[in-house]
């Protein structure tokens, strides 16, 4: 016997329900792999960086954050002019 259209559906039903929740259980993986990967690069990056400079493990946070963004980040860009423009060799200075 065949099933009628309605057993048809709710069938179509159960397996939409069945193919979302796996749906979900796959992103919710993805991202915990994504999560983990970041914690273990993070984790890998301060070592270095603690190996390099030992010195760091001993500040605090703050301390930490003051000294990477006087020491490792790069200058503050040049000025920009007046005309919105720099040329070649100009750094923003007016002063020649």
């Amino acid at each position: 016997m065949s099933k009628t259209l309605k057993q048809k559906l709710l069938d179509k039903e159960k397996e939409i329900k069945k193919n979302q929740k796996e749906l979900k259980q796959l992103r919710q993986q993805e991202k915990a792999e994504a999560d983990k990967a970041r914690i273990c690069r993070q984790t890998n990056r301060g070592g270095l960086i603690e190996k390099l400079i030992p010195h760091l493990a001993e500040l605090s946070d703050s301390e930490f954050e003051s000294y990477i963004n006087k020491v490792l980040l790069p200058a503050p860009p040049p000025a920009i002019p007046q005309g919105g423009i720099l040329t070649e060799g100009d750094d923003g200075n007016d002063e020649e």
